[in-house]
């Protein structure tokens, strides 16, 4: 099933290989939103899944932790730095850039796509322009790119 459509399309730019395996450290529980400075902030990324087409509920009350995204807010772009620790096996997800209010829920994956290797790790770094008027920024990846998110990502509040 395909999530609403929303206003605008947008582009994404993929600087780092989707399918490639990487090893970080463990994350803590999801947090609540939080203002992101210049450099971007780390937030969880865990098993909630809102109701599709949901874009205003904070999930991160008793999500429990697979990865993390690194958000980064600039006047005119939202970037995501994803890593998935502990996914489905060699699985691609679609990867949907959402800002609220603006374009939530995206109709397609406008982040590009990230595939786990064969332990269900790996990464992807996406950036799509920012929409105007949007003040909260999160992430979430779709097996095959449509249909239920899996994971989603703690929101951000940015300053418009």
């Amino acid at each position: 099933m395909a999530l609403p459509a929303c206003s605008g399309g947008h582009k994404a730019t993929s600087s780092t290989p989707a399918s490639t395996s990487v090893s970080v450290p463990s994350t803590t529980a999801a947090s609540p939103a939080t203002t992101v400075p210049a450099s971007g902030d780390r937030v969880a990324l865990g098993t909630n899944d809102p109701s599709q087409g949901d874009c205003t509920t904070n999930t991160s009350e008793g999500a429990t932790s697979v990865g993390f995204v690194v958000l980064k807010l600039t006047p005119g772009s939202f970037e995501a730095r994803i890593q998935l620790q502990a996914g489905s096996p060699s699985t691609t997800y679609g990867v949907f850039m959402q800002q609220v209010p603006g374009s939530c829920p995206q109709s397609a994956a406008n982040g590009g796509t990230l595939t786990t290797d064969s332990t269900g790790r790996g990464h992807s770094s996406t950036t799509v322009p920012r929409v105007s008027g949007a003040t909260t920024f999160f992430v979430q990846l779709v097996p095959a790119g449509s249909g239920p998110s899996q994971y989603t990502s703690d929101r951000i509040s940015g300053v418009r």
